[in-house]
């Protein structure tokens, strides 16, 4: 016959005041997980017919030239930036995070 447990009251520890303390190692174990960065220049709307006669040589216009560009991981805003020449080649200078994901 299975013996019944007896319950008994849950013993919780203390939370220390001041700062919580500083993220452990474990963070490690999620620091070479790679996500997808995706870089959105700006938006626009057109219409079906406006997108069937694109061709070769097209321009969509999608804004103000100079202005910040949206920084998405994985699909969430993570950051504002402004596009920048390195080189030959072009990055985006983090200028605002969003205070929800800072949260």
């Amino acid at each position: 016959m299975l013996e019944t447990p007896t319950p008994a009251p849950a013993q919780f520890t203390a939370f220390g005041e001041g700062a919580p303390p500083a993220p452990t190692a474990s963070l490690d174990v999620i620091a070479a997980v790679q996500l997808e960065i995706v870089i959105a220049l700006g938006r626009t709307r057109m219409t079906v017919q406006q997108l069937l006669q694109l061709r070769n040589g097209s321009v969509i216009e999608i804004g103000q030239a100079g202005g910040l560009v949206e920084v998405h991981a994985n699909g969430s805003l993570v950051a504002h930036g402004e596009v920048v020449v390195v080189g030959d080649d072009l990055g985006v200078r983090i200028v605002d995070i969003p205070q929800q994901r800072i949260q």
